[in-house]
């Protein structure tokens, strides 16, 4: 299988999206732009394609009301949490807007379990030559 580039429009387009929002966390992942929010991934560009993150009630919502598909990375490997959303939700401003706000509200609002940060490990200690021999 081939890996598709992700858009730098979609990026684009996702970023500004984000921009109101002052606690939303900026990264790459898969070559594209990933977005945060509480240690949470909630948003992203994978390929073509904007991909939310949502809660059970709000996914159906955005299958039935705007034609969202569910997220498939790999063929047969669903993201269950996260949709793909169609071109007619993200060439509108207003339209992703609000859909991200959905998004971060699931992610960011206490819905998810607190995402743990990697362990960090203890400092070494120091070796004294002469207890390395």
């Amino acid at each position: 299988m081939d890996w598709e580039k992700a858009s730098g429009e979609l990026s684009d387009i996702l970023g500004q999206a984000a921009d109101p929002c002052p606690l939303v966390e900026r990264r790459k992942m898969f070559g594209g732009l990933t977005l945060f929010v509480n240690g949470h991934m909630f948003a992203g560009v994978h390929g073509r394609k904007i991909i939310l993150r949502l809660g059970e009630a709000e996914r159906a919502d955005a299958q039935a009301e705007a034609g969202a598909l569910p997220f498939e990375p790999m063929p047969g490997r669903v993201m269950k949490e996260y949709v793909v959303v169609p071109e007619a939700v993200w060439s509108s401003p207003e339209a992703l807007e609000e859909w991200m706000r959905r998004s971060v509200e699931y992610a960011g609002g206490g819905c998810l379990p607190r995402s743990r940060s990697p362990r960090r490990r203890a400092p070494r200690k120091a070796v004294r030559e002469s207890e390395s021999l």
